[in-house]
């Protein structure tokens, strides 16, 4: 019976992934104390074809409570290294008892909500993070896109390589510089994904931004069918 239904979750799981369309996979696993905080499992940043975007850790995935831990998008190894970020997760992880005790263990499928203006190319790793700790818990780095229709949901951003934003950190203002593409717009998000600022018809030129709170926030440039998504910091 025990092998009739781990049988079926995997099913599941491989079905689910193929109506996904789009999707990269990487393995997770500890990273500073893997003798004491033990993580596996495999871990997804999944696109389908409504809109859905999500990061999914698969019912394979074990590892064991730790001191409110989150999970987050990124583009380098570590928080805190000057790449761009961004938190997926609303609340901290629950054990399997629904709760915050470090002698439980916390197993099975997760699912996480990822904000609109991610692209599929954006991130190389997810990341669990020990938030009041500071421990890297555990990191999956994300491989190469999987699926039917990556083509239309994963655009590459080439386009923006040589944009440049200036200065980051900021004040009240930034300018931007390396557009080379026409009817640029620009859309800013705080870091639970609220949209705060939205400005069409962009050039390479200076962006006044008087009414943003010090703090982080996600910016997407997009023109036609280009995108990409790039970190601000307000002082």
């Amino acid at each position: 019976m025990k092998k009739i239904t781990i049988t079926l979750i995997a099913l599941i799981l491989i079905s689910s992934i193929t109506q996904a369309q789009c999707f990269r996979e990487g393995a997770l696993a500890a990273v500073d104390d893997p003798v004491d905080y033990p993580v596996e499992g495999t871990a997804f940043l999944r696109f389908e074809t409504d809109g859905t975007k999500q990061v999914i850790f698969a019912d394979d995935f074990a590892t064991v409570q730790g001191i409110e831990l989150r999970v987050f998008l990124t583009t380098t190894e570590r928080l805190d290294q000057g790449g761009t970020e961004i938190e997926v997760t609303t609340e901290p992880l629950q054990d399997d008892n629904g709760g915050q005790d470090m002698n439980d263990p916390i197993t099975g499928m997760k699912v996480f909500d990822v904000p609109d203006s991610v692209n599929l190319s954006d991130f190389s790793y997810i990341i669990i993070q020990c938030v009041q700790a500071d421990v890297l818990w555990g990191r999956a780095t994300l491989g190469e896109n999987q699926g039917a229709d990556c083509a239309t949901l994963a655009i590459e951003d080439r386009a923006f390589d040589a944009v440049n934003i200036t200065p980051n950190p900021m004040k009240d203002q930034f300018s931007i510089a390396g557009l080379t593409t026409q009817n640029n717009d620009i859309t800013i998000y705080d870091v639970v994904g609220k949209q705060v600022h939205n400005q069409q018809n962009i050039t390479n030129q200076t962006i006044y931004v008087p009414t943003l709170k010090a703090g982080i926030y996600i910016m997407t440039i997009s023109s036609g069918d280009q995108k990409t998504t790039r970190k601000l910091i307000v002082q």
